[in-house]
């Protein structure tokens, strides 16, 4: 499921799925969340390329333009983008890095065995949702209906320029993140690459038991586990920003020393 980008309209330009620097030797394949969108992952992506790194940021079907959109996709939909996303960056030589913000983790641990990745980053990876009550949408997964919610306050700084994503849920798609969670749970053992995992205690969206979980589960010989005790769920644009991207850039050059 690819759109062209010419004829999408998107939520706002940052929205937009972008690629720098893929002929340089070692390349990170950013993944944004479920209802997110690639502005989420601007900063980081500056951040990467000055230290020496590719970045490419797809977007997911369904995210970017307009919640409705997202109806009638699902989650064979985002991994099959995702992963299309990899595989270019593999087929052509690179080393390949990924890095995940909330569902997009999940696609990251999936795919990381498959394609041999360098290194795998989660970021607010979800395994447990706060919202109790959101296991309803698994029997809801042929709903078109589109739940709205109240825009959270953007967060400070640089970062309020990128919070671009819906605010809104599709509630047919809810099923198909929790099958997301279900396999990434199971594939954890699977996953044998350096690993960073990132977790925000103040996350309102995904339960913090949710990093050590990822955590402890990988089959990671090399792993590290960082907290952040300030950030929302979008991290990535949030006050601890800089802490992920010096925990980030460092966990990359590890790998290859």
């Amino acid at each position: 499921m690819t759109m062209e980008v010419a004829d999408i309209d998107y939520i706002h330009e940052t929205a937009a799925p972008f690629a720098i620097g893929l002929d340089r030797d070692e390349v990170a394949v950013l993944l944004h969340g479920w209802t997110g969108s690639p502005a989420h992952f601007r900063i980081m992506a500056e951040v990467l390329v000055a230290a020496g790194y590719g970045v490419s940021v797809p977007l997911l079907p369904g995210h970017g333009t307009r919640v409705e959109d997202m109806v009638g996709t699902g989650w064979q939909h985002w991994l099959e983008e995702a992963a299309t996303a990899v595989d270019n960056v593999a087929a052509s030589g690179r080393v390949v890095h990924l890095v995940g913000l909330s569902m997009g983790g999940l696609l990251a641990i999936l795919m990381a065995p498959t394609f041999a990745a360098a290194t795998i980053t989660t970021i607010n990876a979800p395994m447990k949702l706060a919202n109790r009550a959101a296991w309803l949408g698994k029997f809801l997964r042929s709903s078109s209906h589109v739940r709205s919610a109240d825009a959270l306050p953007p967060p400070e700084g640089e970062g309020a320029g990128f919070a671009h994503q819906y605010h809104a849920t599709p509630v047919g798609t809810l099923g198909d993140v929790f099958d997301l969670i279900r396999a990434a749970r199971a594939s954890l053992g699977r996953v044998t690459c350096p690993a960073l995992v990132v977790q925000s205690r103040a996350d309102a969206t995904v339960r913090p038991i949710s990093g050590q979980i990822v955590f402890d589960g990988l089959g990671s010989p090399d792993k590290r586990l960082v907290w952040l005790e300030r950030s929302r769920h979008v991290a990535t644009i949030d006050t601890e920003r800089d802490l992920i991207h010096e925990a980030l850039v460092a966990h990359l050059r590890r790998s290859g020393e």
